[in-house]
């Protein structure tokens, strides 16, 4: 009884192991797939939107689940030497998975044509529901940046509490980004750069809350305190 248990658990552990390995695989296809659409070469910030992830990510556990099924189907017909046990697997595979795979489709192409590229000269950048790109010039369409911060509390025990910058650039048209919190690489390094073409720009720079220096000591190395500092003392 015990090896059948272990004989079981270790299945359920070459599947996990395998799905992981597959879904994985298939999540930094679609990532790289959204860089060689959009990113370019003098690129100063390149950022896929959190909206993408999450589609990237449940597609990627979806495709995986796929995969591991043809996989699977693959070595039972390879271990009954039959095509026909193959044939018959993978269209029972496709015929469960045909409804799920139409309807991530559309949202994958969304996904992986989504991003924010700011260079030099413009920034383009297509909102997740949108079929078109929509590109900005930073002397004509740039309305302004407004900077912000809040600070939230685990509820989890030991409470911890986090910053949440905020990097706000807004449009004349009403549109806006958040540099800071809306894509998953903003960084302060990543900020720092777009600033630099902020400043050289003019752009019109708001800030809506000071950190105290308590916060800042708390949050922030050394290093980026300074940039931290530069930010919120305008």
């Amino acid at each position: 009884m015990a090896a059948k248990d272990a004989s079981e658990k270790g299945k359920w552990w070459r599947f996990s192991l395998l799905l992981i390995l597959f879904a994985s695989l298939w999540f930094f296809l679609f990532y790289w797939i959204n860089r060689q659409i959009n990113y370019t070469a003098d690129v100063l910030f390149y950022g896929t939107t959190s909206s993408s992830y999450w589609v990237f990510f449940i597609s990627a556990v979806l495709y995986g689940i796929i995969t591991w099924g043809i996989y699977y189907t693959i070595k039972q017909a390879i271990h009954e030497k039959s095509f026909k046990s193959f044939k018959k697997g993978a269209q029972f595979i496709m015929t469960l998975a045909g409804v799920p795979l139409l309807i991530s489709l559309p949202f994958l192409y969304l996904g992986v044509t989504h991003a924010l590229v700011i260079s030099e000269e413009k920034i383009q950048y297509e909102s997740f529901w949108s079929l078109k790109e929509t590109e900005y010039s930073w002397e004509e369409d740039v309305q302004g940046v407004v900077i912000d911060y809040s600070i939230t509390t685990t509820t989890k025990i030991p409470h911890k509490r986090h910053f949440n910058g905020r990097y706000i650039l807004h449009f004349k048209d009403g549109k806006k980004i958040d540099m800071w919190e809306g894509v998953l690489e903003g960084n302060l390094s990543s900020i720092k750069k777009i600033d630099r073409t902020i400043k050289k720009k003019q752009i019109p720079f708001t800030v809506r809350k000071v950190p105290t220096e308590e916060e800042v000591d708390e949050f922030f190395n050394q290093k980026d305190s300074e940039i931290i500092h530069d930010f919120y003392s305008r």
